[in-house]
This record gives structure tokens, sequence and C-alpha cells, in this order.
């Protein structure tokens, strides 16, 4: 079992399925994600967060996506990195409760 899959089972284990994910941009690394309002070193890497979405998502309702800031991200280099990391993944939001 992955380290993703490991967490979002055990997560999971205690929210049961039908849940919303609420996802704060800040805790991807800011490495990643610099364009947000509270960076915070250690955080998750890109593939670690998408490796952990492509697991939650089929169980959720729903997702809100908060703290990105664009005024950060003049070019936009980083909501399109953010949109090339989440789409796939949120894709399969509710698929497996048959939504």
């Amino acid at each position: 079992e992955t380290a993703p899959a490991a967490l979002a089972a055990r997560l999971r284990a205690v929210a049961g399925t039908g849940y919303w994910l609420q996802l704060d941009v800040d805790i991807l690394d800011p490495g990643v994600m610099p364009a947000v309002d509270s960076p915070d070193p250690g955080g998750l890497g890109a593939d670690e967060l998408s490796g952990l979405l492509r697991e939650l998502a089929p169980h959720s309702i729903g997702v809100s996506i908060t703290v990105f800031d664009p005024d950060l991200d003049p070019d936009g280099r980083y909501a399109r990195l953010l949109t090339e990391l989440l789409v796939g993944p949120l894709a399969a939001v509710g698929s497996a409760l048959g939504r």
C-alpha cells in the first residue's frame, strides 16, 4: 500500500464516506506552491498531494480549494500548476458513491 493510500484509508476510517474535502493550497511546500499568504516549509510535494487526492476524491461529495493568492502569481504559472495538479484527481469526486 502506498503512503497516500495508507493515509487515505486512515482518514476514511474516521470520516466514513460522503465527506467534503477542504484543500488549503498552503499544504504544499513553498518550493512547489509559493503563491499562498502563509507558506509553511515542509509541506507536501505535488505528487504526494495528487496521490492523496486520488485516494480521497472518489469517496467525497465535493471539494473547496482555498488559500491560493493570485496576487503572488502575476504570470499565472502557479495557477496552471495547481490546475494541472488537481483536475485529474478531482475528476473522480463522488465516483465511489455512485454520483
